[in-house]
């Protein structure tokens, strides 16, 4: 849970069922007696289940209450499915519950169906996060060549250079490629169709308002649904753009087939395409399309300082 939005609970745990041999109750993570009004991390756990196959059903049930709850109380909380972790491997949980004595399980983003055993404990992994630092050459080569070009930024790029900036501090790859996308998107500047194209439009426009089977608001609608179709789309002036930046590549394909690959990407995250797309996929189109924008936003400098 992000640290300004915490449940209103003074226990430590809270029950949300107890029948029989079955519980299902919430808890912090990790610290001992925490108050769950204290905790950022939170695990919700359950016991009494016969089988795996019934647990799991189970976990994406309460999973869909804990997410009814939060959003009445208009609180959040990433259940980390999407999020990069450290990797404990069958063998690692093995070799450690040896060495320690007790079982021991790697303590997983997302739901855990695991079979209950005495003196259990979950170990994390710790993520690990890269850092990257250009040479001290280029930087004081770059810095120095922009100072001398001077070549000032519009209004649209002033904001494609705050998005791009801001997924740098996105936790999660599916924000990073939204707000990546969202900035090339300001870069855009569709194009008239053809004479052709936009005669053929305007005759469905005429057609629309001529309709009296239509109600008014429905023809308005139609109307200025048609009008979007004078332009280019989206995706034609994304590639347009995108073929400022050959022969460059970008993820080991040309720069317009790349755009075509992260819109079709973002369309399936913002249109909730079940399943969803897998985050390692994601993080790698992430990845370079960060360069991709940055090499869209670096103007003049792109061809005065190569690579």
């Amino acid at each position: 849970m992000p640290s300004r939005t915490l449940l209103g609970l003074t226990e430590t745990e809270f029950s949300l069922l107890n029948e029989g041999e079955r519980r299902v109750w919430l808890k912090p993570s990790g610290i001992e007696d925490q108050r769950l009004c204290d905790a950022t991390k939170l695990v919700l756990l359950g016991e009494g289940y016969a089988t795996q196959d019934e647990a799991a059903l189970e976990s994406d049930r309460w999973r869909d209450v804990i997410s009814r709850a939060f959003a009445r109380f208009h609180l959040a909380a990433d259940f980390g499915d999407r999020k990069p972790s450290g990797i404990l491997t069958r063998a690692g949980e093995a070799w450690l519950s040896e060495r320690v004595g007790h079982p021991v399980l790697g303590d997983w983003p997302g739901v855990t169906v695991f079979e209950d055993q005495p003196g259990l404990r979950f170990v994390t992994m710790p993520t690990l996060e890269g850092c990257k630092r250009p040479p001290e050459e280029r930087n004081r080569l770059v810095l120095t060549q922009a100072a001398q070009l001077h070549d000032p930024l519009g209004g649209p790029e002033r904001l494609a250079f705050d998005l791009y900036s801001g997924s740098f501090f996105q936790p999660s790859a599916d924000t990073q490629l939204l707000m990546l996308t969202m900035a090339v998107e300001t870069l855009l500047a569709p194009q008239p169709r053809s004479d052709a194209a936009r005669a053929h439009v305007t005759a469905m426009i005429e057609a629309t308002k001529a309709n009296t089977d239509l109600s008014q608001s429905e023809r308005a609608s139609i109307r200025g649904s048609l009008t979007w179709l004078e332009a280019e789309s989206i995706g034609q002036a994304g590639r347009r753009l995108a073929r400022t930046l050959e022969p460059r590549t970008y993820g080991g394909i040309a720069p317009a087939a790349f755009f075509t690959r992260c819109y079709d990407m973002r369309s399936a995250l913002t249109h909730g395409r079940v399943p969803r797309p897998d985050h390692r996929e994601v993080a790698t189109l992430a990845g370079s399309l960060e360069l991709f924008v940055g090499d869209l936003l670096a103007g003049r400098l792109l061809a005065e300082v190569l690579d």
